[in-house]
């Protein structure tokens, strides 16, 4: 996500880029200029329940109304066209956050699953040095801490002997 410091919004802040893949840090901002605005209460709260036949002689559910759609339009102009039908397919800005929130914390799941997989499965290649496997290693490492699931050092250490080949026999026992 970049920031364009020159490029401002309509309340002068500066403008972020549209959520593409990096939800978490989208997220981030997006609930800071919510908040900036004072629309972050749509986003976590439901529509209150009117005192009155007439939707529009309740001042709270009128308020709430207004906030939940500019809050709406806000979450609509900050995601790329890829993702604008699960944002404009709800009538709450809560919906369209939790839409976006539980489809990126699915596509999440799967990287972590196949991330934790992958270090569970890790061999050292035939034709690859060592310095390219321990750099293999500590990639799946971070993009593990990226998702909120960090590896220690002495985990990743065994994760590394137990994927040496036998000729690294010794090696594993020294260590």
């Amino acid at each position: 996500m970049v920031v364009t410091m020159s490029d401002h919004g309509r309340f002068g802040g500066p403008r972020f880029a549209q959520l593409d893949d990096d939800y978490k840090v989208w997220a981030a901002y997006q609930r800071a200029q919510l908040k900036k605005e004072k629309l972050w209460k749509a986003v976590v709260t439901d529509r209150p329940a009117s005192g009155s036949d007439d939707k529009m002689a309740d001042p709270l559910v009128a308020e709430w109304d207004a906030m939940n759609e500019a809050a709406l339009a806000t979450i609509q102009m900050s995601v790329k066209p890829v993702h604008l039908n699960t944002v404009t397919s709800v009538d709450t800005s809560k919906e369209a956050w939790n839409a976006l929130k539980g489809m990126f914390e699915a596509r999440d799941n799967a990287q972590l699953l196949r991330l934790m997989k992958e270090l569970s499965s890790l061999k050292k290649g035939d034709d690859e040095s060592i310095i390219k496997f321990t750099s293999r290693a500590k990639m799946i490492r971070d993009e593990l801490s990226m998702l909120g699931n960090p590896v220690d050092d002495n985990t990743l250490a065994l994760r590394v002997l137990s994927g040496l080949p036998s000729e690294y026999g010794m090696l594993r026992t020294v260590l």
